[in-house]
Parts: structure tokens; C-alpha cells; sequence
């Protein structure tokens, strides 16, 4: 199933992706639509399963932890096993994204700890568990991402702003702090005032410790989970092991400027850079590709690509 959409509603949703927390009225400034209309849209777009949520994006490694990521291939699994495993990941709540694949890996799953005994702990579990029906697998720690804004969907450069994380310098926060960011990692737009009935602050209060979470960028942005596949649009995402490091930033830059990237990986265990691509077609992949082994001659030793099927969970908060 495709939905079809006019270029009002891509702009939304590329407005929605560069900060989820816009108002209707914002909103309709930018797009040249009324206010209802506006909200009009935005509801059509979530009825038809286009949005699927809304997520703040917060840096974990601001609050002191390691962002690991679990790669899995799977062996005599049946349908019910399958949808059992994924289930139990999914629930764990240090397990903040999951997302199913297709070639090398079946499931991809990433989780935050601040102690390596607390990761074991989990990892054990899941093995205890599903062990016998696990062919493969492969572990890393994130070290740095670079999030950009999904400029394919009004098929431009992408001139917004990078998002990234993995940052140096550590910040602390209070419980009130963790509790705000728990209620806006479940929902980018929940209303201030929903906020406040729940831990029992001033929505005026609640306002200013957001800011100050976002002046500490551990808040880095709001955006809408779009599910691409909608759109004709396929989830790629490939390593590239580089022979040198010495033209990474200008790969980087080269990367945001093309709308059909907007993700890179930088790890420890993984491979040199870990490109993603939301693009219509494995050939336009092969396309784009080649035009990067032409600007960078000599740079790439090799590259193996996967498609991202569909992504189960988006939730950046840490277990407390």
C-alpha cells in the first residue's frame, strides 16, 4: 500500500522531522495553509499510519551512558517464536530501538547502560531465553551520530542544521529532569499542561527546565517516526570500511547535503562509517553509491548494505 501525497503534506512532514514541537499555527506559516487546516492534515497523516508517533532525540551519553547495538541473525525460528522474541525485546526498558532487517541480519536492537556488568546482565538474559534460536550476532557501542533532516521528502538539500550525539562533556539532571524527558520521549508534542498533572509542576516550571535540557543538548531535537515504506520508499542502510580517515569530514558534509541521507553511524566494533539512505530503489542505491566511490576515489576499501524493514521502537530515554 502506498499513500499519495501532495507537497503541502510533504512539507509538514518535513517540518515535523526538522522539530516535531512546531504548533498548527507555526506550522501553517511555514506551509501557507489556516491553522485547522493544519491540524487537518496532521490528523489524515496519523489515521493513515504515515506518522506513527513522535519522539524527542536525547543524548544518552550526555547523562553518562553507552549506547550499544546488537545486530542478530536468526536459525529454525517459526512465526510464534519470531513475534515472542521481538515482543520481549521490544518490552525490555533499556531496549530503546528495535528494528527488523533483511540479508545479513534479521533484527537490530539498541540499548543504554552506564556499567558493562548491567549490559551483560541483559544480553545474558536474552540468550538464556532465545539462545537456540540466535544462528549469529554481532555487538558495538555507538561513538558518535550524525542526524539529518529527511530532505527527500521535498526533494532537496538538506540546509537544516545537524543533529548529533555523542557528546564529550557529561551533564547532570534530577529526577524531575528524567521524568519531563520520559514523558517526551513518549510524545515529542504532548501538551506542557498534560506534563504538569502528571508530576505535579507548573507548565511555566516544566518550559524551563526543557530549555535548559536543550541548551545542555541533551535534548538535540523533536521529530516524527514517518513510516517511509508508505511513501514507496525504502530503508537502507549500508557499512562502508574506509583504507583512510582523512577525507571523514567531507564525507560528512558530502552526506547532508544529499537528501537521501540522513543518518551516519560512527562506532566502536562496527565498521569505519555506517551510512543510511531513504531512497526509492536498490538502483538509485547502486546510483548514489558510485557517485560517492567517483568523489572519494581511493577512500572506500568495501561496503555491504541492508534494508531496514520497519522500525518497531523509537524511545532515546535511558532506564533509570
Amino acid at each position: 500500500m502506498s499513500v499519495k501525497l501532495d507537497l503541502k503534506d510533504r512539507k509538514l512532514l518535513y517540518e515535523l522531522d526538522i522539530n516535531a514541537k512546531q504548533t498548527y499555527s507555526q506550522l501553517g506559516k511555514k506551509v501557507r495553509l489556516s491553522k485547522q487546516l493544519v491540524k487537518y492534515r496532521i490528523n489524515k497523516l496519523e489515521e493513515s499510519g504515515l506518522i506513527k508517533g513522535y519522539f524527542t532525540m536525547i543524548d544518552a551519553s550526555k547523562l553518562g551512558y553507552i549506547t550499544f547495538r546488537i545486530y542478530i541473525k536468526f536459525r529454525n525460528i517459526n512465526h510464534e517464536a519470531k513475534i515472542e522474541m521481538i515482543e520481549y525485546i521490544k518490552n525490555k526498558k533499556a531496549i530503546f530501538a528495535v528494528a527488523q532487517f533483511s540479508g545479513r541480519w534479521d533484527l537490530c536492537f539498541l540499548l543504554n547502560f552506564r556499567e558493562l556488568f548491567q549490559f551483560h546482565e541483559y544480553w545474558d538474559d536474552i540468550q538464556e531465553k532465545y539462545l537456540e534460536f540466535i544462528h549469529d550476532y554481532k555487538i558495538c557501542i555507538y561513538s558518535q551520530v550524525y542526524h539529518f533532516s529527511k530532505a527527500y521528502l521535498i526533494d532537496q538539500k538538506d540546509i537544516s542544521p545537524i543533529r548529533k550525539t555523542g557528546g564529550k562533556i557529561q551533564e547532570s539532571i534530577d529526577m524531575t529532569d528524567f521524568r519531563i524527558l520520559g514523558k517526551l520521549a513518549e510524545n515529542a508534542r504532548i501538551p506542557l499542561i498534560d506534563i504538569s498533572k502528571e508530576i505535579n509542576l507548573s507548565p511555566e516550571a516544566i518550559s524551563r527546565r526543557i530549555k535548559q535540557l536543550q541548551k545542555k543538548h541533551i535534548i538535540i531535537g523533536y521529530r516524527a517516526l514517518i513510516d517511509s515504506p508508505l511513501l514507496g520508499i525504502t530503508f537502507y542502510k549500508v557499512d562502508f570500511r574506509l583504507r583512510t580517515l582523512k577525507n571523514l569530514n567531507k564525507i560528512i558534509a558530502y552526506c547532508h547535503l544529499d537528501p537521501t541521507i540522513f543518518q551516519i553511524n560512527r562506532t566502536i566494533g562496527g565498521e569505519s562509517l555506517e551510512i543510511e539512505f531513504q531512497i526509492k530503489s536498490l538502483n538509485d542505491l547502486h546510483k548514489k553509491l558510485e557517485m560517492m566511490e567517483k568523489q572519494f576515489p581511493d577512500t572506500f576499501e568495501f561496503y555491504e548494505y541492508y534494508v531496514i524493514l520497519n522500525e518497531l521502537k523509537v524511545k532515546y530515554l535511558p532506564e533509570e
